[in-house]
């Protein structure tokens, strides 16, 4: 997930965007856009072909953008709940 000012950055339009999912949040439902994009970098290593949720997380979360089991699960991704870790598998 990235916010719709990161994808307009990057050259997306989430807008015109005619996939939308509905997305349960704190706050309610909403109905976002999905962009597909070609290849997503993620601390040196690529997914190709995979869509992104535009969605704007409140400005207090402090973060970028998301990543869903999907991306995780592609990135190989060992997550060490007791050490507070994530590591990606090479």
């Amino acid at each position: 997930m990235i916010s719709w000012e990161i994808a307009e950055a990057l050259g997306y339009r989430p807008n015109i965007s005619s996939q939308r999912i509905t997305l349960v949040i704190a706050s309610g439902v909403e109905r976002v856009p999905l962009i597909k994009v070609d290849i997503m970098r993620i601390l040196g290593k690529e997914i190709r072909d995979t869509e992104i949720v535009c969605h704007d997380l409140p400005a207090r979360s402090y973060v970028d953008g998301l990543l869903g089991v999907k991306s995780l699960r592609e990135l190989k991704a060992k997550i060490d709940f007791d050490k507070g870790t994530l590591e990606i598998q090479s």
